[in-house]
């Protein structure tokens, strides 16, 4: 036993010596050129499998993803910040992505043999020495969802599909420049947001607000991947100049979302918005957002038309303590806290319900 031991002392000092020359005289050839020694490759990709499986969510945890609001966010979002390596459906690497080790894969052999809820994890913790980076913020887990439903489609996608759904409207002014073209993508050239009920409607907020919302997501103050990447590619004159572009687009008179079958939530959001005598522990709403049109302060955004998916959202994340912003998110998180999941519903549909700019 005693030989037994001296021997494995000496070939874990053997293997230190050996290890320690490697990386100190940089003896290991880490020139992508180079590729990996054979088996290496086998190995590595084994590996990150099987650490995937072991630690994505359950099936269950994962939400329907069929809606083709949440599919097209993800399309823009994977457009602006994943196709630089692994294209668009059916379409061409770059020779620079073809010249990383290991290459990132065309998209569609990327997610061919992976459920959703493993794709979920990949885009949310990213790949160590792969380049395939985690998602911009640790917080958010919803914000990630519209990239994996845009990757469940990938497969049956045209390259000219996929080009059709991320191309940016055209702009009415052509002094708006790139960036707000960009922005377009989502919220739309109007700033009507495209339909989308996914993301806000930018037409009838302030153009303090805007800029200091854009701000916010470039710091981390306020969490959003999508957003976080966005505002990443801007500095304070963008945000200003974007701010003024989209402050003075005018609010369409129609709502952007439909009320009927909501009558009921709407009367008690109307109740609660207004301040309710039945929850006195509640602020009303519309001392800070209106829908009156001499609202407190110029970064209280308007609530009025936006749409009831992207407003019950936002109300959860204020209430879980998930969301920030300005230096006044406090006062909502105080303001929801309370609120149950059918006050924050009624309150959403309320909101969603009125004409941007007008009072109830």
């Amino acid at each position: 036993m005693t030989r037994f031991l001296l021997h494995t002392g000496i070939l874990i000092a053997v293997a230190a010596v050996a290890a320690g020359l490697v990386v100190f005289l940089g003896l290991f050839n880490v020139s992508a050129r180079g590729g990996h020694l054979p088996g290496v490759s086998w190995v590595l990709h084994t590996t990150f499998r099987n650490a995937v499986e072991l630690r994505a969510p359950p099936a269950e945890a994962v939400p329907d993803l069929s809606d083709p609001d949440l599919v097209a966010l993800g399309a823009r979002h994977y457009d602006a910040a994943c196709h630089m390596c692994h294209a668009g459906p059916g379409e061409a690497r770059t020779a620079t992505a073809l010249s990383m080790v290991p290459a990132p894969p065309p998209i569609r052999d990327a997610v061919s043999d992976w459920e959703p809820r493993h794709l979920f994890w990949i885009v949310k913790h990213g790949v160590k020495m792969s380049g395939m980076p985690a998602w911009p913020t640790r917080s958010r887990d919803d914000d990630v969802w519209p990239v994996v439903a845009f990757l469940t489609r990938v497969a049956g996608m045209s390259l000219a599909e996929y080009e059709a759904l991320v191309a940016p409207p055209d702009m009415p002014d052509e002094t708006a420049g790139a960036d707000a073209a960009s922005c377009a993508s989502c919220h739309g050239a109007d700033g009507r947001g495209r339909g989308n009920a996914q993301v806000p409607r930018l037409d009838g907020l302030g153009e303090a607000y805007i800029a200091a919302t854009l701000a916010a997501y470039r710091s981390g103050a306020r969490q959003s991947g999508i957003m976080r990447h966005a505002a990443s590619t801007l500095d304070a004159t963008d945000d200003a100049r974007l701010a003024g572009f989209y402050a003075a687009r005018r609010p369409s008179p129609a709502p952007t979302s439909e009320p009927s079958g909501d009558r009921e939530r709407i009367v008690l959001g109307r109740s609660l918005a207004m301040g309710s005598p039945a929850r006195r522990d509640v602020p009303a709403c519309n001392a800070c957002h209106g829908p009156w049109p001499d609202r407190r302060s110029a970064l209280f955004p308007s609530l009025s038309g936006q749409p009831k998916p992207y407003l019950l959202r936002q109300l959860e994340l204020w209430r879980d303590g998930e969301r920030g912003g300005t230096a006044r998110a406090h006062l909502m998180h105080q303001a929801a806290r309370d609120l149950d999941d059918g006050e924050l519903r009624a309150l959403a549909a309320f909101y969603a319900s009125l004409d941007p700019g007008t009072d109830p």
